[in-house]
């Protein structure tokens, strides 16, 4: 079964919303340029309260900026490999073939990559999708370790990532917005059983 990782959540309500449709994880991010930044405050403020069994992902630059929040998982793009509590996610950003060069000489084993679109400017969270056959490529390449697939994600297109990749988990963020921060809790509905229905229907 695909996992689904909710991410950028900066509020309860969100939080709730995505837990009861049928989320595996939420995502906070520790990123301050982000349009949804959250402080280690608040992501216990939004915990409070949730079930058991859903993991809690904080999203950083470094693995260091991830000190002081509340979670089960780092998600980071760079610098120290080591976490002495939390599993780590190395994300890779996808741009083309060469971007795979990148993810072949990675030397550490985390618990999972993540491939998100590569963007000039954003480390993540701008809704473009890339080529997913690149993501294929990724899997044969990692081997041994999940691979989780974002950028650009929807209710729209996500069965269709998620028959031609076969990710572990499926991570979405703009895609299930109202608005920077705010999640519409129709498309969290729609996105969860849209994979859920194609995890049935691979299995026929």
């Amino acid at each position: 079964m695909t996992r689904i990782k909710i991410c950028g959540i900066t509020n309860r309500e969100d939080a709730l919303a995505a837990v009861h449709f049928g989320a595996d994880a939420l995502g906070f991010i520790a990123v301050p340029e982000s349009p949804r930044f959250v402080t280690p405050e608040t992501v216990r403020e939004v915990q409070q309260g949730l079930p058991p069994f859903v993991s809690r992902v904080v999203v950083a630059r470094e693995i260091t900026d991830a000190v002081g929040y509340s979670a089960d998982c780092v998600q980071f793009y760079a610098g120290s490999e080591n976490h002495p509590l939390l599993r780590r996610i190395r994300v890779f950003r996808i741009k083309d073939e060469a971007s795979l060069t990148e993810l072949r000489e990675y030397r550490y084993t985390p618990a999972a990559f993540l491939l998100d679109t590569y963007h000039e400017q954003a480390l993540g969270g701008v809704g473009a999708v890339f080529d997913w056959s690149l993501a294929v490529e990724a899997k044969k390449i990692a081997g041994d370790i999940p691979i989780i697939l974002a950028g650009g994600l929807t209710p729209e297109n996500v069965a269709e990532a998620v028959r031609r990749v076969r990710p572990y988990a499926v991570d979405v963020s703009s895609g299930v917005e109202a608005e920077s921060g705010r999640k519409d809790h129709d498309k969290l509905r729609r996105f969860i059983r849209t994979v859920r229905e194609a995890d049935l229907a691979s299995a026929d």
